[in-house]
This record gives structure tokens, sequence and C-alpha cells, in this order.
């Protein structure tokens, strides 16, 4: 999927947690960064493009370990020993990446190593994910205005 839509899937997720959070900036923040990451293994991404994550790329494959929940996983736990309070925001984060690349055709190895994969009908940038991008903005938008309201 496009950045723009797994962006807005995030922001979905933030508004369904936010409230539930104690450092609500950091849940943000994490949140945001890491639905970015696992792209970075891919040259033709937004980030993935600048010569800092050329070294990653030489070693992992795209929608390789990275985008599985494995190393999602493994990196939160590590987050958790570090820096406790950023886990959650980067979990969520990480999960809806990896949540939506899961409905497109080329799928994810969601339990790396296994080879099981998952995937689905949805073409990166086609239609189908221009109306989802298009009703998360939507959803987006009320959730807001429903915390102004209520």
């Amino acid at each position: 999927m496009l950045l723009k839509t797994h962006l807005a899937f995030a922001v979905l997720l933030i508004l369904i947690f936010l409230l539930q959070v104690q450092s609500k900036v950091i849940f943000i923040i994490m949140v945001l960064i890491s639905t970015i990451i696992p792209d970075l293994d891919f040259g033709n991404s937004r980030f993935g493009k600048y010569l800092i994550f050329k070294p990653l790329q030489m070693f992992v494959k795209h929608r390789g370990i990275i985008h599985s929940f494995s190393f999602a996983i493994f990196a939160a736990f590590i987050l958790a020993i570090l820096w406790p309070i950023s886990c959650f925001g980067f979990f969520v984060g990480y999960s809806a990446h990896l949540i939506c690349d899961s409905f497109t055709k080329k799928g994810i190895q969601p339990f790396w190593p296994l080879k099981f994969k998952s995937s689905g009908i949805l073409r990166t940038g086609g239609r189908i994910e221009e109306g989802i991008f298009i009703g998360l903005i939507i959803v987006n938008i009320i959730l807001v205005l429903s915390f102004f309201i209520f």
C-alpha cells in the first residue's frame, strides 16, 4: 500500500487508542514513525530511497523479515527493555503497516521465517486502495469531530 494509506490507517488506530494511553504525544509519534519503518527495505519507497537505508536494503529483501510480526514482536521486546513507554505505540504502528500490506496481492510472510503468506486482492496504488484511503479519511474526521462533540 501507499504511504498515505498506511498513515491514514495509523491515524485511525491512534484515534481508537488515544484515550487509553498515558503518554499521548509519545504514543502518536511512535505510531506514525513505526508505520513507516517496514518500507525502509524498499529502495523506491518515500523514505527508503535515501542513501542511509541502502545498507539495510542490501541485506534484506522487500516484504521479507522486516514485513513480519516476528520482527515487530522482536523490535517491540527490545523497545520494552530500552524505552518501555514507547513500546505500545511502536507495536500499534508497525502492526498497522503489516495489516494493510497483508491485503495486497504481494502480501507478507506474517510469521517469518515460516513460508506461510498472507495476501489479498488489493493492488498497491489501485482504485480500491484509493477508496479505502478516502474512507479512512472520512472515518478519521468523524472520530476527531466526535472528540469535540462528546
